[in-house]
């Protein structure tokens, strides 16, 4: 099948198009002009120049596909709210109406469980039946408008299924997707636990790729499946890290409004040690709600059975010290 990719050059995007080409398919990568291109090159995807944000530029790429695979998104915590809206809004709406405009079969887009805003306070699992919270962040505002965006243009024949990964880690990409957060905690730069009973849900990204193919394959037409994997408190997971990797334990556990009244200082003293903050004003919103989410669903109708963190973790922490 012939595939047009957008966000090939991302953390998902680039294990995604390495599978893609593996399994057969041929691979129509969108890339930025300063965007890395040497790893979808190295995969045997061919290139088109251009950006979601303006239509033109994806026309000649996505021209006779079979499908479009929509996994660009601005993914950071924080930043400017035009560049979030440019991105996870303009962006999808961008994507999915020119597929739409051109015929493409089948549309896949990689949305997240941010979108969700959150599972249940009384820390159950959600699962795709939730209605989304109110957004903690403005990535989980401007993912929730962009799936909207994109069930609009589904709503007049586009045919669309979609995925939800949760926290996303494994090779490669130290810093990329979720294992930013694992390597702080094993280096020992996160000297406290804050929100340690929360619960969160992380997926090997392997597994995920092996979801999104699955869901391609099997996925029925407007569904969305949960890709999950393990469900874990925070404290829970620095356990498996000290366990696993030997990382040094947090010297202490701080409330949640303790640590947000602390951040104007622990910004400062992390300046002065040329490091980021432990973490971030919008990060401490999202860690007042659980992130438990199921992925029953993925696995009675895609049969898919991610592996779980211990399984993953082995894997990645050597991946993470560099050896």
């Amino acid at each position: 099948m012939r595939i047009f990719l957008t966000g090939g050059t991302g953390y998902i995007g680039k294990v995604l198009a390495k599978r893609l080409v593996a399994d057969g398919h041929e691979v129509r990568a969108l890339v930025r002009a300063t965007s890395n291109r040497e790893p979808l090159e190295q995969a045997g995807a061919t290139l088109f120049v251009g950006d979601i944000r303006d239509r033109i530029t994806m026309r000649e790429g996505m021209s006779g596909a079979d499908w479009v695979i929509h996994a660009a998104a601005e993914v950071a915590m924080e930043g400017s709210a035009e560049t979030f809206l440019g991105s996870n809004v303009q962006g999808s709406e961008n994507v999915a109406s020119l597929a739409s405009k051109l015929g493409v079969g089948r549309f896949l887009s990689v949305s997240s469980v941010a979108s969700f805003g959150g599972s249940p306070d009384d820390g159950s699992a959600a699962d795709e039946t939730m209605k989304p919270r109110s957004a903690p962040s403005i990535y989980s505002e401007t993912k929730l408008a962009g799936e909207k965006a994109i069930q609009e243009w589904a709503k007049r024949g586009l045919r669309v299924t979609t995925v939800y990964p949760t926290l996303v880690y494994g090779p490669p990409g130290k810093k990329e997707g979720a294992n930013s957060i694992l390597r702080q905690i094993l280096l020992g730069r996160m000297p406290a636990i804050v929100g340690g009973d929360r619960k969160t849900t992380w997926v090997y990204i392997d597994d995920l790729v092996d979801g999104i193919v699955r869901a391609m394959n099997r996925g029925a037409v407007g569904a969305g499946y949960i890709l999950a994997g393990e469900i874990v408190t925070l404290r829970d997971l620095f356990e498996k890290i000290r366990a696993q990797g030997g990382a040094p334990p947090p010297r202490f556990e701080l409330p949640l409004g303790v640590a947000r009244a602390a951040l104007p200082l622990l910004r400062g003293l992390a300046r002065l040690r040329g490091r980021k903050a432990p973490f971030t004003s919008g990060q401490l919103e999202s860690l007042e709600r659980h992130w438990a989410f199921s992925d029953e669903k993925a696995q009675r109708e895609l049969d898919w059975h991610p592996r779980g963190l211990d399984e993953g973790l082995r894997l990645t922490i050597p991946f993470l010290r560099g050896s």
